[in-house]
């Protein structure tokens, strides 16, 4: 999920622009959580959260609420790393597009993206996966 893995697939400009703009946040799961510290996402909407364990990262949105949405980095079609994108996520290998909830926004892929439940603790985004 790299810049690198954008430019690769030939995708737009502005892919490329909102790709440096996201953070990535390198953590370990502790007994199947991923912790992320809330003051990370003070200035942002969205995270990516990588676990060096795990085959796919994971995208955190920030919502209007203050609530928080932790969605996997997976294209439901078939399997291929997604790439954040102006207000969505998007995948190179066929062109499906998820919104920043995991819905379907642009086929071939049907199904929304997996989301992972988030608990806030003091200050602390806990991820169960």
């Amino acid at each position: 999920m790299s810049c690198g893995m954008v430019v690769a697939g030939g995708s737009l400009l502005s892919l490329l622009s909102s790709c440096k703009s996201t953070t990535i946040f390198k953590t370990e799961a502790v007994n199947h959580l991923l912790t992320v510290p809330l003051s990370a996402m003070n200035d942002k909407k969205i995270l990516i959260v990588r676990n060096a364990s795990a085959e796919y990262d994971i995208l955190l949105v920030k919502n209007p609420d203050n609530h928080f949405t932790a969605l996997e980095m997976k294209c439901t079609h078939r399997a291929n790393p997604l790439n954040v994108s102006d207000g969505g996520l998007y995948c190179t290998l066929h062109g499906s597009r998820f919104d920043l909830n995991g819905n379907v926004v642009a086929e071939p892929a049907t199904q929304p993206l997996k989301k992972y439940p988030v608990v806030i603790d003091n200050s602390l985004i806990q991820i169960s996966i």
